[in-house]
């Protein structure tokens, strides 16, 4: 059980990793347009924007901007959580324990803004919801592995606060 602590923080941030790089890689929204046929909306087209000839074809979606800012402060906030307590240093458990839990609510929020990518993404555009406009699967997979992520980091998180050394 001590082993898994010790290194639960360290799984917390690969499953992190993961989550970011679907998220940047992966079409955000599946749009069902005839027959079998899909469009999609690429995911940073989603985060950032994009504009094609100096025309804006769509506006960046806020709401899914602070999903992709969360993912990286809890990036930065678990590498530095997992990397403390190899440091041998007592004083820094505690503040090791405090990043991990600013990156287990991170995450945690960051999961929930990314499964409401499509009204937010529809809502920056000041347009209705299009009934056949789906959350991508990639996008669906990073927000499980995000609020997973979230999960693992909170048994560093609590062990650093407890422990005696």
């Amino acid at each position: 059980m001590k082993t898994f602590l010790k290194f639960s923080g360290i799984f917390a941030l690969i499953v992190a990793v993961v989550a970011f790089i679907l998220v940047m890689a992966t079409p955000a929204i599946s749009i069902h347009v005839i027959g079998n046929t899909y469009t999609n909306i690429a995911g940073t087209s989603v985060l950032f924007g994009e504009s094609a000839l100096g025309i804006q074809v769509w506006k960046p979606s806020p709401l899914s901007l602070i999903a992709w800012i969360l993912l990286i402060v809890a990036l930065l906030l678990l590498v530095f959580g997992a990397l403390l307590p190899f440091l041998k240093v007592k004083s820094l458990n505690k503040f090791a324990g405090l990043l991990n839990i600013i990156a287990v609510v991170a995450l945690v929020v960051a999961g929930i803004f990314i499964f409401i990518t499509v009204p937010a993404f529809y809502g920056a555009q000041g347009s209705d919801v299009n009934a056949n406009a789906a959350l991508s699967a990639g996008w669906v997979i990073g927000g499980i592995l995000s609020i997973a992520a979230g999960v693992l980091a909170v048994a560093p998180a609590f062990a650093d606060f407890i422990s005696k050394k």
